[in-house]
């Protein structure tokens, strides 16, 4: 079983074991270290004494933190990219035609806040338009309710004789 841990920088990497380097002069053998590295953000550790290091780990709780599956990561909002954002134009015939831009933008709690209450007050409308919109919601939350609460038994066997 894998453990999640996530940390607040995207690349984050954690020594937990460091390397020391080898060298011919003197004959010192190479010693490998431990270390982990953060995609995104994110690590999946799969052995058990590895994941009782990084708890141990000074920077447990303040520069990453565990996350069971079903919870959702703490600081998705706050992450910085790694790949910075870029401005790409189109250009044809020697004009510029359009301009594309990658990244996510960031949004501040309090513009959340206020979408999510533009969204509220958009909902009447949105079913006095639809009226079958909120029939079809209702029964798909039924149908998934009734599929939780039915345990799934694998049917019985009948003897022939």
């Amino acid at each position: 079983m894998s453990t999640k841990f996530v940390s607040k920088n995207s690349n984050y990497m954690i020594v937990l074991k460091p390397g020391i380097e080898g060298n011919r002069a003197t004959g010192l053998h190479s010693i490998p270290g431990l270390y982990i590295k953060f995609q995104s953000g994110v690590v999946d550790v799969k052995e058990d004494s590895v994941v009782e290091m990084m708890r141990q780990h000074p920077s447990f709780g303040t520069d990453f933190v565990e996350v069971k599956q079903d919870e959702v990561d703490p600081f998705i909002n706050e992450r910085e990219e790694i790949e910075p954002t870029h401005t790409m134009t189109e250009i044809k015939y020697g004009h510029s035609e359009g301009k594309k831009s990658t990244g996510k933008a960031k949004l501040t709690p309090q513009l959340k806040k206020v979408i999510e209450g533009e969204a509220i007050k958009m909902i009447p409308g949105i079913l006095k338009s639809n009226p079958d919109l909120l029939k079809g919601i209702i029964l798909e939350l039924a149908a998934e309710m009734k599929a939780k609460e039915t345990p799934k038994t694998p049917a019985p066997i009948e003897d022939e004789e």
